[in-house]
């Protein structure tokens, strides 16, 4: 297996909180990949403690950037904050299936994961950024 998420300066938004969030969430996504990497017998424990992490910061994160979005009256804003939700809902259906030290169900999750957040920040999160940058006149 390959760890393939990686920081790169074009998922900048421009916004530096954001961004460091972001940077966050990749190495939480990380540590999920170390846990897939682990032994059978310490797997279910630290995927146990890398899934409160992610989901604990996830809502945390989603909530700042959702707050951030009102502010400026993004008017994707509904469409982003569904993006949000139905990513949590999909964490949520998968988590039950990560319990057993099964790796290559672990390995799926984190593609998941790392594919999902890769193509919402270089999509979704660069559009509502490019909105409010042009709202700033910046």
């Amino acid at each position: 297996m390959v760890n393939i998420l990686k920081w790169d300066d074009s998922l900048a938004t421009g916004f530096e909180e954001v961004d460091l969030q972001h940077k966050k969430l990749i190495l939480i996504i990380d540590d999920v990949y170390r846990s897939v990497q682990s032994d059978r017998t310490e797997y279910a424990v630290r995927m146990a403690k890398d899934l409160k992490r992610l989901t604990d910061y996830t809502g945390y994160h989603f909530s700042e950037e959702e707050a951030f979005m009102k502010r400026f009256s993004y008017p994707g804003y509904e469409k982003h904050r569904a993006e949000h939700e139905a990513f949590i809902a999909e964490v949520a259906r998968q988590i039950k299936t990560l319990s057993a030290p099964d790796q290559d169900a672990g390995f799926m999750f984190y593609r998941f994961l790392g594919t999902w957040l890769l193509n919402h920040i270089a999509k979704s999160d660069h559009a509502w950024a490019e909105f409010i940058k042009k709202a700033q006149g910046a």
